[in-house]
């Protein structure tokens, strides 16, 4: 790396495990720990997604999930297999919808931040 002026610092806390984590991988590049961490920037992508609006509806299908499994209990106690079979349809269904939406969901963040080519 050229030399340059660094005159902003960051205080960065982590846990014991995080440390280790952080030490090992630092350890194992090689380089020193501004240059990881430099190249750990420069070389990353961070997506960031609203999960309040977006989540919402995806909440309330799996709840209907959950009611279809107990639908499906039920029906399988009392020995009715048609019915067992009607709800693993509907179970497989909105779970098809639910995964299809979270698909959905996480191709479009709300934005993000892409590494920059070279940083000096």
């Amino acid at each position: 790396m050229p030399n340059r002026k660094r005159n902003h610092a960051i205080c960065l806390k982590l846990t014991d495990a995080e440390y280790a984590l952080w030490t090992a991988k630092q350890t194992a590049s090689g380089l020193n720990k501004t240059d990881y961490l430099m190249k750990a920037i420069s070389r990353s992508e961070v997506r960031i997604y609203s999960i309040e609006d977006s989540i919402a509806p995806l909440i309330h299908e799996i709840r209907k999930i959950g009611t279809n499994l107990n639908q499906l209990a039920y029906f399988s106690n009392i020995g009715q297999d048609d019915k067992v079979r009607a709800e693993i349809g509907a179970i497989r269904r909105t779970n098809d919808a639910v995964m299809g939406q979270l698909s959905d969901f996480l191709k479009h963040p709300q934005f993000t931040v892409k590494a920059a080519a070279d940083v000096r």
